[in-house]
């Protein structure tokens, strides 16, 4: 045997590759980590939805739906103070807030607040969060803000209610919610302002429209 048949005799045959096998395996690894996203997926979703209860829970109207339900807005502690009454979180202390929450399943609700030297808003806060409506003392009228807050539905039946011919004239709210909050806030100019703010703030009624 020649030098050059000894060497190709010694070299080593590389093995085939079984690209099938690869390919199985890559499959295998993309399928899994696909089924692993997914799984993940429905944790987080199941997760969230069983969280939204809890969430929605967090927020002012729920917080806060237990004052004001006497006829008249209760004021609102600020941080360090508030006992029965959750404090404001990020409290002004030049406002006095005041709150009626509402509940619009026995029917509309009659707001009505007087105004006086110190400036006075009102906000009508949706439960979930968000504004529905915002007024302030500049839009009173002879010294006296008023307006109702119902549903859609129950706007429907007072339209239906009225005169025939008559346009009411009293200024109706439609609440996309059938709770939430009215909330009354008074700035205080000065310290010796407070006791006049406060007396303002709780001062707006809010009751059963008649």
């Amino acid at each position: 045997m020649s030098a050059i048949d000894h060497d190709v005799a010694q070299t080593p045959v590389p093995p085939s590759v079984n690209w099938g096998a690869h390919l199985r395996s890559g499959l295998a690894r993309i399928v899994m980590t696909t089924l692993a996203g997914l799984m993940l997926a429905g944790i987080v979703h199941i997760v969230t939805i069983l969280a939204v209860p809890v969430l929605s829970r967090n927020d002012a109207a729920h917080a806060y739906r237990d004052i004001g339900i006497e006829g008249h807005a209760e004021l609102v502690p600020a941080p360090g103070q508030g006992r029965r009454i959750p404090a404001l979180r990020e409290a002004d202390p030049d406002v006095v807030t005041a709150i009626c929450s509402y509940d619009l399943s026995a029917g509309p609700m009659r707001v009505v607040a007087k105004t006086g030297v110190l400036p006075l808003g009102l906000t009508l806060h949706r439960q979930g969060g968000g504004v529905i409506y915002a007024i302030t003392d500049r839009a009173a009228i002879r010294g006296v803000l008023e307006f109702l807050v119902m549903t859609e539905a129950q706007l429907d039946e007072r339209i239906a209610a009225d005169e025939e011919g008559e346009s009411s004239r009293e200024l109706r709210i439609v609440s996309d919610a059938g709770q939430g909050l009215i909330v009354a806030r008074v700035l205080v100019r000065l310290p010796s302002d407070k006791a006049d703010a406060e007396a303002l703030a709780t001062g707006v009624a809010c009751g059963p429209a008649n």
